[in-house]
């Protein structure tokens, strides 16, 4: 594997599929764009797919390393790993522009033969067009489609198994939530039954008197003196 290949792995070009609207003639359709590596020539692919009822339409283009440095020159960007993440970024985000080189045909009807795709520098604002050409022949058009199907499909496989995997952990999070809800009530009731004790302990020595001392009905405020005993004949007999 050579550096230059690398680095496209690295910058995540291999297998990148975004959708775009576009318009042709009087009609607009949406448009896949997918970017692949390409081992045998060790290049990356740009393929735009145009799917009407009556057929498909595969426009492509391939970038190598000398033309990933001269894009470089024109992005005024040095490094050449920085403009493979430029073109990632913008390839995921749909933020391109896509415009028709329009012909007609013997017949004079209306056909798209190159399509551009231009995409700009979000901070410097600088802009490269990358013309992408249309693919006639049903076996190279079937080769793209083909590669971008089987990726489409191993991606949406991945997909439904990371939905998986979050679903079982909000079941995992919800079941624990409920159990700890039954022993905070618990812990709360007990802490409110103390409190309610203490509180009625409270009021209980609120209403009564310090020392239990009794008090004089006529004037409370005099403490009660013992009760008579009545007269002790006695002490008279002794006199």
């Amino acid at each position: 594997m050579s550096a230059f290949v690398e680095l496209l792995r690295k910058s995540n070009l291999d297998y990148i599929v975004a959708r775009k609207p576009f318009k042709i003639g009087s009609r607009s359709d949406d448009v896949i764009l997918a970017s692949f590596i390409d081992m045998k020539t060790k290049k990356l692919q740009l393929v735009a797919c145009l799917d009407k009822l009556e057929l498909v339409t595969v426009w492509s283009t391939s970038l190598d390393e000398r033309a990933f440095q001269l894009n470089a020159r024109l992005l005024d960007i040095s490094e050449l790993g920085e403009t493979m993440n430029f073109l990632c970024e913008r390839i995921n985000e749909s933020d391109f522009t896509l415009a028709k080189a329009a012909s007609t045909n013997s017949d004079g009807q209306y056909e798209v033969s190159q399509v551009n795709v231009t995409f700009t520098h979000p901070k410097n604002k600088q802009s490269i067009t990358l013309q992408l050409y249309e693919h006639v022949d049903e076996g190279e058009k079937s080769s793209f489609l083909s590669k971008i199907l089987l990726h489409v499909y191993k991606r949406n496989e991945q997909l439904t198994a990371e939905v998986k995997t979050q679903q079982l952990r909000i079941k995992e999070l919800s079941t624990k939530t409920q159990r700890a809800q039954p022993r905070s009530i618990g812990s709360n009731r007990n802490f409110d039954g103390n409190r309610s004790m203490d509180s009625n302990n409270q009021k209980g020595n609120i209403n009564k008197s310090p020392g239990n001392v009794q008090m004089s009905l006529i004037n409370p405020a005099i403490k009660r003196r013992k009760a008579p005993t009545g007269v002790n004949y006695d002490d008279e007999d002794s006199d």
